[in-house]
């Protein structure tokens, strides 16, 4: 068994059984030292079924949220390890840390760009979900618990907390997680401009949350509207000083 007391908290809702089935498979053979299983009111009693069945602990939110916030934060007020791992209940985790020499381990996921790093331009220049295999102290998920709004990118914006409070961080050194890309899922069925407005909207909640003076908060939103207007091509325009003003949004 793992010598780290690591909770894996698995939010799901209506996930299709052969990818939920592979996802609770690859836990099992991992042995962390729990899995907590937190449907967001599922209405497919075979994916009930499979979750109860599992052997892990299985919660249930009070409402149908839309989003993995609030399950992923009810699983982790209800963790007992000390720290805390998030999976999407479709994906497969193949590998934990072994130990823990920072306050989180970001996954090296398949398909992503690994956090090697990574800065707060760099994160709002070019979003990405760098929550998938996460591990964490459990209090740094309980300080910055997910947000329940679908108007920003809650992965995100915890990422953007921890990098502005400084937590020390590194990533696993080889692929240890599987990331599926699904059809008719909200990145995929959304045109790219509606998620780079919701990154705008995702900085501007980091401002308000971590009280951040005006000038530097207008820096970061001139960042975002840089992904706005020109995308993954952002941080290639900053770079190569393509844009106007590039004083006003350099530090």
């Amino acid at each position: 068994m793992n010598k780290l007391k690591i909770s894996i908290v698995v939010p799901f809702y209506n996930t299709p059984i052969i990818y939920f089935e592979k996802c609770i498979n690859a836990l099992k053979r991992l042995e962390p030292y729990e899995v907590i299983l937190v449907d967001d009111c599922s209405n497919d009693e075979e994916i009930i079924k499979l979750a109860k069945n599992s052997g892990f602990k299985y919660l249930k939110t009070p409402y149908q949220s839309g989003h993995d916030g609030l399950p992923l934060n009810i699983g982790a007020k209800e963790a007992k390890g000390d720290y805390i791992c998030r999976v999407d209940s479709d994906d497969i985790l193949l590998e934990l840390p072994k130990k823990m020499t920072k306050d989180i381990c970001f996954g090296h996921q398949s398909r992503i760009k690994p956090a090697f790093s990574i800065t707060i331009d760099e994160l709002i220049l070019a979003p990405r979900a760098l929550c998938n295999a996460i591990v964490a102290k459990r209090e740094i998920f309980l300080k910055y618990p997910f947000s329940q709004d679908s108007n920003v990118f809650g992965d995100v914006l915890f990422v953007l907390q921890i990098l502005y409070n400084k937590h020390s961080f590194e990533v696993f050194k080889k692929i240890n997680y599987i990331y599926r890309k699904r059809e008719n899922s909200i990145q995929t069925s959304k045109p790219c401009f509606y998620h780079r407005l919701r990154n705008i909207q995702t900085v501007a909640r980091l401002c308000q949350l971590e009280n951040i003076l005006q000038d530097e908060s207008l820096r970061l939103l001139r960042l975002a509207m840089l992904n706005a207007e020109h995308g993954f091509k952002a941080m290639k325009f900053l770079n190569n000083k393509k844009i106007k003003n590039l004083n006003m949004v350099k530090k």
